[in-house]
Order: C-alpha cells, then structure tokens, then sequence
C-alpha cells in the first residue's frame, strides 16, 4: 500500500512537470511569433523612416539639381544678351554716348554672372578693344568700367593656351581672389583697384602700373618686372618670394609694404622713397610728394 501511495504521487508529479513543460512551449510558440512580430514591425519602421529621409534627401537634391541649372541657364541668357546687345551698340558708333550704355550694361550684367563668364566678358571687351589703351588710342574713346566687379576670374597660360595682355586697361576695378598664372601683361594699368589675395605667380610684367590699388596678401612669387609703378599702392604681406627686377627702376614710392616677403636685393633695386618698409619703418622721406593722382602730376607740393 505505501508503494503504491508513492508511486502515485511519483506519477504526479511527473505528470505536472510534463504539464508545465507542455504549458511552456505552448506559450513559447506564440511569444515568439509576438516577439518576432515586434522586431519586424521596429525594422520595418526603421526601413521606412530611412527611407522617407532618403526621399527627402533625392527631392532635394533634385531640387537643388534644377534650381543649379535654371541659374545656369539664366546666367547663360544673360551672358549671351550682353554680347548682342554691346555688339550691336558696338557696331552703331564709338560715341562718348555709347560708351556710357555699354559701361551700364557691363557693370549691371557682371552683377549677374559666375567667375566662368566674367571671364569671358572681360575678354569679349579686351578683344574688341574696349578695354585696350594703345598710344594710338584717347583715353575718351577707352570703355571705363570702374566699379566692375571681376573678382574671383581665373587665367592661366599654359603650353597650349597663352594668357598675354598687353594694353589692358582695368582703373579702379575689383579683382580680388583673382588669378594671372604664368601670364604675359605689358603696359597694362591696374591703378586703383581692390585686388585683395590676387595670384600673379610666375607672371612677367613689363611698364605696368599698379598705382594706388590695394592689393594686400597678393602673390608675386616668381613674377618678373621691368619698369613698374608701385607707386602709393598697398603691398602689405604680398609675396615676392623668388621675384627678380629686369631693371633698377621699380618705383615703390609712397608704397606700403609693411608685412611684405621680399629679399633685400630686390628692395635696394627699387625707389623707396615716402614708402613704409616691411619691417615697418619708413624709407627716405622727401619733402615733396611726387604724385597726387592716377594722371602722373609730379613734383606738386604737400
């Protein structure tokens, strides 16, 4: 009798351990279908929120793609509005009236265009000899475009495409951040223009005057000269770094230099007088200022 009393109760238990196992996977199979309902559901709402951040980011370069290309295309009509509208001016007369309405047109139009096209249409003018100053040629009859914003072109000569200006005519212009690699520029005037960190690398200048334009942090490294006028310009920190004058005859009068990378040699091959040396001290001082103005009036008293 006691056996069987504890079979029994060795049976029941057996029994409800099998029950309990039996309960548990059965509740096994639908927390793990739950459970894998719920990682499905949070990939799948990380895959959609990426992807509608993904279709945010395509819509909107997408956007910007046409946005770009109506500019494009906007600064495209500009440029080529321009070119008839001056060539048509062009072609009437060379009046003073005429150089007026250009000049209006250049400066309204460079306004509108990228470095590519102010590029372009400063060599449109220069080849249609608008912006060409020979001794044949009255300054009257020279397109002044002072004021034009040309800051930021680019030239750069190279063994298949030369960059030489010669007679280039840019008073009082902006050219900042522009660049004239390895270029040719002969009896050009520049004088009073804003030509703040311009490249002049390796460019060979002949009788060019950079008469009162500030031109500070520019590059001369490598540059050769011939008879140029500095004369009251601002050079500070510009690099002359490798430069060498043809000549002795460099004018730096009335020049700021303060800051500027330039070896002794060159300095002592060049006029100095009233000007402030790089190391901040001032060179001789005459008791006459020998220039007032971009017209060259010399030896006018202070």
């Amino acid at each position: 009798m006691r056996i069987s009393v504890g079979n029994s109760v060795q049976m029941a238990k057996k029994l409800n351990r099998l029950t309990l196992v039996k309960l548990f996977f059965s509740a096994l199979i639908p927390l793990t279908i739950g459970l894998f309902t719920v990682i499905t559901t949070i990939q799948q709402q990380k895959s959609s929120t990426a992807q509608r951040e993904q279709d945010k980011q395509d819509a909107l370069l997408l956007r910007q793609q046409s946005d770009l290309q109506a500019e494009n295309l906007h600064k495209e009509k500009v440029y080529a509005t321009y070119l008839d509208d001056v060539s048509e001016l062009f072609t009437m007369n060379n009046s003073k009236d005429t150089l007026m309405k250009i000049r209006a047109k250049t400066l309204a139009t460079l306004r509108q265009l990228d470095m590519d096209r102010k590029k372009h249409l400063l060599l449109f003018l220069y080849d249609s000899e608008l912006i060409y100053h020979s001794p044949e040629k009255t300054i009257s009859s020279v397109l002044r475009v002072d004021e034009a914003d040309l800051n930021g072109v680019y030239f750069r000569g190279t063994v298949d495409a030369s960059c030489s200006f010669m007679y280039l005519y840019l008073h009082y212009v902006y050219l900042s951040n522009a660049s004239f690699i390895n270029c040719f520029i002969d009896r050009s005037n520049f004088s009073f223009s804003i030509m703040y960190k311009t490249v002049f690398t390796k460019t060979r200048f002949l009788r060019t005057s950079f008469r009162f334009a500030l031109l500070g942090k520019a590059d001369f490294s490598l540059a050769t000269f011939f008879e140029m006028d500095f004369i009251g310009a601002s050079l500070v920190e510009c690099n002359f770094t490798g430069a060498r004058w043809v000549k002795k005859n460099t004018d730096f009068i009335g020049t700021n230099l303060t800051g500027a990378i330039i070896s002794n040699e060159l300095l002592k091959k060049s006029k100095l007088y009233n000007s402030i040396l790089p190391n901040g001290t001032w060179g001789p001082i005459l008791g006459r200022n020998l220039v007032v103005n971009g017209n060259a009036e010399r030896n006018v008293s202070i």
